[in-house]
């Protein structure tokens, strides 16, 4: 195995734009410059801040105008592209460059090099240098080869369980290759007899991810962008992007979610998403041959009209709709902001009468807390799972109410 130079932390990069500005004694620096002067790539900057201007801002810098842009992919020379691999395996002190370590450190595209001299392979060759040797045992995988190799991974880490990240930093071949062998990780799990990570969801709830991504959308004060969505969410790109045939038609579905489960949208935030959802619906020209996503069911429930169990806040309002009367609450109107409903609720007692109850919908009742809604002017949670037992809020959890009511299998 070859060294590689790290990746600078946060603090370590906005030393070294400090340290340059003072160097070359200067207020202002363009990213153009810094990456051509250090060597660094865009993503060293971007694992770090959402833009360049907020780089320069913490290293107490303004940004200047970029010099000279760096030609189209079109107009580089077979010269400049194979100055650049030299370039990038200089840095590294190696003499077999992988296109992750490229894409990682160059200034050009791995995929233009390869284009431009018909492979990869091809471009290492003309260039003095050589595939790794990750690479060349890929080519020749076995099933028997890497399940022995998963196996020595695992029992290396001291694990019955083994994730790609882990087999990516101690294998001798790309988790992505594994994956070209089996078709998928869990199938290559499954051939070595080892289980998923204990924190793997098998299927993460969109309603979590457009939540996210309103929360990113929220803080940047703008439509975010993917980097700017994953830095601020436990998920990784893939569970965005790649699950959904990219990041346009996953803003889109998020989009549509959000509207129509009346999330609580503030006025500024919900104009750009708007806009942005009528840009994607304009360049949307498939027609007929639009992938439609199915809606989201729960577990069979079989109860009057609903066959499926809630799977959101906004199955939630539904259900409760259809019970609240015989629940003892008369609705007197729904909005998306907080409390979502204004109902009146029967009073026990010798004469019937009504009291008002300022009601708000959650699938989950951990869901109040985790939307950071004030306990003030809240009288009761109405929920589908009651998952808060240190609630301090009154809750009605729909799964139980219902089993006393007619219909109930």
């Amino acid at each position: 195995m070859t060294g590689k130079s790290p990746v600078p932390s946060k603090q370590e990069l906005v030393k070294i734009i400090r340290d340059m500005a003072d160097k070359e004694s200067v207020t202002s620096l363009s990213q153009r410059a810094f990456m051509e002067s250090t060597g660094l790539s865009q993503w060293s900057i971007y694992k770090h801040f959402d833009t360049w201007s907020d780089a320069c801002e913490e290293a107490g810098i303004t940004t200047a105008p970029n010099p000279t842009q760096l030609p189209r992919e079109q107009d580089y020379t077979d010269a400049q592209c194979v100055n650049e691999l030299k370039r990038v395996a200089a840095l590294l002190n190696t003499e077999a460059l992988s296109s992750k370590q490229f894409r990682r450190y160059g200034r050009i595209s791995a995929s233009t090099v390869s284009r431009r001299f018909g492979s990869w392979g091809g471009a290492l060759a003309i260039s003095g240098l050589k595939e790794s040797a990750r690479t060349e045992l890929a080519r020749s995988l076995s099933p028997d080869y890497c399940i022995e190799e998963m196996k020595r991974v695992a029992n290396k880490l001291g694990h019955d369980y083994l994730t790609a990240e882990q087999f990516d930093e101690h294998g001798n071949v790309s988790a992505y290759r594994i994956v070209k062998v089996f078709g998928s990780w869990h199938k290559a799990l499954s051939a070595a007899g080892l289980n998923p990570s204990p924190n793997f969801k098998r299927e993460v709830p969109f309603t979590d991810l457009a939540d996210d991504f309103l929360n990113a959308a929220i803080d940047v004060g703008r439509v975010p962008s993917l980097v700017q969505l994953t830095r601020r969410s436990r998920y990784v790109s893939h569970t965005f992007s790649g699950r959904h045939g990219g990041y346009d038609q996953f803003k889109r579905l998020a989009i549509e979610h959000l509207f129509s489960n009346c999330a609580r949208i503030p006025q500024g935030i919900r104009e750009f998403l708007e806009t942005e959802h009528r840009r994607l619906t304009d360049n949307d020209d498939t027609g007929s041959d639009i992938v439609m996503v199915p809606h989201r069911r729960g577990r069979t429930l079989n109860f009057r009209a609903f066959a499926y169990s809630p799977t959101s806040e906004h199955d939630v309002v539904q259900l409760f709709g259809a019970v609240a009367d015989e629940l003892g609450f008369e609705i007197v109107g729904n909005r998306s902001a907080f409390p979502d409903c204004e109902a009146r609720r029967r009073s026990l007692g010798t004469r019937e009468s009504f009291v008002p109850c300022l009601i708000e919908y959650e699938f989950a009742s951990s869901d109040f807390r985790r939307h950071k809604h004030p306990v003030a002017g809240c009288d009761l949670i109405v929920c589908w799972t009651h998952d808060w037992r240190e609630c301090p809020i009154e809750v009605l959890e729909l799964s139980t109410a219902i089993k006393s009511l007619d219909g109930w299998r």
